[in-house]
């Protein structure tokens, strides 16, 4: 697989992971004030979250196809 193709699949994945964080937040974020933790951290927890769950996802994908 191209080096480019990898790069756009990232940002790909990346840009659907982020946009259906945002169309969930708010939900989400009541429910983690639930426990006693400001919104500007429950923001950052998904923030988080959703970036590393793209790495996460991108270094798998990436080992796979590179073994192959």
């Amino acid at each position: 697989m191209g080096r480019k193709l990898v790069l756009i699949g990232f940002w790909l994945l990346g840009y659907m992971l982020g946009f259906f964080a945002w169309l969930v937040r708010t939900p989400v974020i009541n429910f983690i004030e639930t426990f006693g933790i400001s919104s500007d951290v429950a923001g950052a927890l998904i923030t988080g979250f959703a970036g590393s769950l793209v790495m996460l996802v991108g270094v798998i994908l990436w080992s796979y196809m590179s073994s192959s």
